[in-house]
This record gives C-alpha cells, sequence and structure tokens, in this order.
C-alpha cells in the first residue's frame, strides 16, 4: 500500500477518531491510524556506492554518459525502491517526494583545462539538478557534492550522469548516490 501523505493522515484524524460516545474508536482503528502515521513518516533509503577508485577509470565525453557504481545498499528501502550498482539507477516503487544527494571525489591524468558536469536524470530526461568542476592540473583531486528534491506522482527511474568538456577517462572515488523518502504534504 503506497505511503500516505500527511494531509491524508490529517483528513482521517476526524474520521477515525470521532467523539467516542458511540464507542466507535476500537482497537483496530487505532492500530490502522497510527501503522498508517508511522508508515507516512517512516525513512527509506536507498544508495549507490564507488568509495576505491575502478583502474583505469570511466571514460567521460561529451555526450553524457552515465555513471556505474561498485554497490548498492537497500536494508532501508522499505520496499519503495530498487538499485542496481551495474547499470547506476535507483527506482523509486512509487509515487512520492525524493531528495537525493550526489557527493564525488574525482581526478584525471591531464593537465589541460576542462569542464566536468554532473547532473541527476529522471526517467531518461536531465533535470535541472547538476554541478559543474573545472579541472586543470593532473593527478588534481577534486570533491563534488550537490542535492536535489523531486516528486513524482507515478514510480521513477533516477541515474546521474556526467560529461565532460573533453572526451576522458576520469578516475572517481568516494562516490555515493543516495535517495531518501520525505513525508509528502499532499499527494504529488
Amino acid at each position: 500500500m503506497a505511503r500516505k501523505t500527511l494531509d491524508q493522515m490529517l483528513a482521517n484524524l476526524l474520521t477515525a477518531f470521532p467523539d467516542n460516545n458511540t464507542k466507535f474508536i476500537t482497537p483496530l482503528v487505532l492500530r490502522t491510524y497510527f501503522d498508517d502515521l508511522i508508515k507516512a513518516l517512516r525513512p527509506s533509503y536507498a544508495w549507490l556506492v564507488r568509495q576505491a577508485p575502478v583502474p583505469p577509470g570511466q571514460l567521460v565525453t561529451v555526450a553524457p554518459v552515465r555513471l556505474v557504481f561498485t554497490a548498492d545498499e537497500l536494508t532501508f528501502a522499505q520496499g519503495e525502491y530498487s538499485a542496481a550498482f551495474a547499470t547506476g539507477r535507483i527506482t523509486r516503487l512509487d509515487a512520492g517526494v525524493c531528495q537525493f544527494n550526489f557527493t564525488a571525489d574525482v581526478s584525471s591524468p591531464s593537465n589541460s583545462t576542462r569542464l566536468l558536469t554532473f547532473t541527476l536524470y529522471k526517467n531518461g530526461v536531465a533535470t535541472p539538478f547538476r554541478q559543474s568542476q573545472t579541472f586543470s592540473t593532473a593527478g588534481e583531486v577534486l570533491s563534488v557534492s550537490f542535492g536535489a528534491i523531486q516528486s513524482s506522482s507515478l514510480p521513477a527511474d533516477y541515474d546521474m550522469y556526467v560529461q565532460s568538456s573533453v572526451n576522458e577517462t576520469f578516475i572517481f572515488s568516494e562516490m555515493v548516490f543516495l535517495a531518501q523518502t520525505l513525508p509528502a504534504n499532499s499527494p504529488v
């Protein structure tokens, strides 16, 4: 069953708990309401990780390429997410509001100046959420980090893409792509 919004929980409050002179507030009504409330507020997470560099790195081109990871974690997904590290995809299995956080350490073997841009994609389409870094020194390690909030009225696929101003192999480490469900005030 889908997670209820906070507005739905407030609307349900008066119907679930009428004036009890009619004895309509039963243990079942209490359990059902509080079960829904806990589910509405319960955190759920999914994340993809690449901690250590994977030699020889990942080719980044002038066209966006999907980042790949080395592990996924669904221990706290509560059945709301699936994740696949090999494809770099986190899927939200229900409608709702998600907060995304992305961090990575990146290095390049080149001394030429180039721009690297990371973008959150939803259902194969770039979102406005992106972060860019300029590299100019071989071996220079730069950290990239940004967050985003997305809502969807349907299940959705989320990916992190990267593109460069020149085709080059970059080395990624300490890379994490985290999705977290946020309680929603009203249906999206």
